[in-house]
This record gives structure tokens, C-alpha cells and sequence, in this order.
């Protein structure tokens, strides 16, 4: 049976680009986190179109918790890199606080927004969450119990990672 992607959790990302974002003039402040070197480029090239005062937040050296410690209500947030680093910021604004329409997601990686070896899998036998390049519907190995997992159309923001189920699982012993 196919899944409809339209009907599951896999993310969708606001844009692709920070040119393409629409910005909210009326907002007192964007705090715009970027995730890696391809992020903080398209934040530079795009700059004059993300109103003033914003503040960029480089994840990879300040501390997402301090710099969220900072921000005051009617604020909008803008997360800027690959998949797995948006879902990883984005689960942290949410458990901060922030609401999705608080939030903009912008994803420069491949087609879904995940880098080969960036899609993160929370195994539902073990608990723990591994790194792979599969993508959905694909197989993987658990690095937390070795279980061959399917990679599943369900997504956990709270988790940031796919759903890995057993791949026999539905095959009687």
C-alpha cells in the first residue's frame, strides 16, 4: 500500500533559501540560527532582506539554550542549515517555548532536506537514535541494538529523528 507523504510527519521546510523567505516587517526581532558554513552563507548573501535588529546565532560555537535565554515574547525565530541540524534547533526553540508560527524553517540540503548520513532514526526497540544515509522506506542497521530497521514515514520533532521499526516485525515466528 503507498503512503500519501502528504498525510505523514515528514518535515516540511518553509523555504529553501533565505531569498525566499517572507519576512514579517513587523516583528520586533529575528533570532536566526545557522548550522553549519552553507547556512551562515546563504544568511550573509541574503542579509538586507532579514529586518533589522536581527541577531545570527552560529550553533556550531554559542550555545542555542543562552541565546534563546534572550529572546522576549513577539520575536520570530529563522533556522538555517541541512535537515538534521534544522530539526535538532527547531525541537529546542519548540521546548523553549516557541509556537510553528513563531518559526522558519529553511533547509539547503538534498531534495528532503537531509545530507547522506544526516537522517537521524530512533530505534522503537532499543530507544536510542542512529545516524544513517537510508532514506524512507529503506533499511539500516540500529547502532544502539544491531535490529535491521525500516526507516518510516512518521517523524518526531520532539525527537528530531524518523521512526526505525524492526524490519521483520510484521512476519509471524
Amino acid at each position: 500500500m503507498a503512503v500519501s507523504m502528504a498525510n505523514t510527519s515528514v518535515p516540511r521546510w518553509s523555504a529553501r533559501s533565505v531569498g525566499s523567505v517572507e519576512f514579517d516587517s513587523r516583528t520586533p526581532c529575528y533570532l536566526v540560527f545557522v548550522t553549519d558554513v552553507r547556512a551562515l552563507a546563504d544568511v550573509a548573501t541574503h542579509r538586507a532582506r532579514i529586518p533589522a535588529p536581527s541577531t545570527v546565532v552560529d550553533t556550531r560555537v554559542v550555545d542555542v539554550d543562552a541565546a534563546l535565554a534572550s529572546a522576549r515574547t513577539g520575536w520570530r525565530f529563522l533556522v538555517v542549515g541541512d535537515g538534521a541540524g534544522v530539526a535538532r534547533i527547531r525541537a529546542r526553540i519548540v521546548a523553549a517555548g516557541a509556537i510553528d508560527e513563531e518559526l522558519i524553517t529553511v533547509v539547503l540540503g538534498a531534495d528532503d532536506g537531509f545530507d547522506a548520513g544526516t537522517r537521524e532514526v530512533f530505534c522503537a526497540h532499543c530507544r536510542s537514535t542512529t545516524a544513517t544515509g537510508a532514506r524512507i522506506d529503506e533499511t539500516m542497521t540500529c547502532g544502539g541494538c544491531g535490529v535491521e530497521l525500516v526507516v518510516y514515514y512518521h517523524f518526531s520533532r520532539r525527537r528530531h529523528a524518523y521512526l526505525g521499526y524492526s524490519a521483520d516485525a510484521e512476519n509471524l515466528s
